[in-house]
């Protein structure tokens, strides 16, 4: 079983989204800001963190940028989740999903960096 963590300041996405992912198997952790999913990615170890860009306390680009500055935690994969623009800078090499997305665009995005990290 893969192990997922999702890290946004909004419950009800964060809601959405555990019941979504455990219904498909995954393992969700949850954090509210970066700072909390910095610390559980360190504790946990997740296979792939879906992370939202715009938070309170540490915000997912400076969350991705402590991520890719460990050489033990920039292995991890990462997919950026936003309403808002992100350039190819801001993602550092992360897959991108636009907010609003769909179930199925998700779940395939989530699979198919699994796999990827995988081979």
């Amino acid at each position: 079983m893969s192990k997922l963590l999702v890290v946004d300041d909004e419950m009800a996405i964060l809601e959405a989204l555990t019941d979504i992912l455990a219904v498909e198997g995954y393992e969700v952790t949850t954090a509210a800001n970066g700072a909390e999913g910095l610390e559980r990615t360190v504790s946990e170890r997740p296979d792939l963190i879906l992370l939202d860009m715009m938070m309170p306390v540490m915000d997912g680009q400076e969350m991705l940028r402590r991520l890719k500055e460990d050489p033990e935690l920039q292995k991890i994969p990462v997919v950026v989740m936003s309403a808002g623009r992100v350039s190819k800078t801001e993602l550092q090499g992360s897959r991108f999903l636009a907010k609003p997305f769909e179930l199925d665009d998700l779940l395939e995005t989530v699979s198919a960096e699994l796999e990827h990290a995988r081979d």
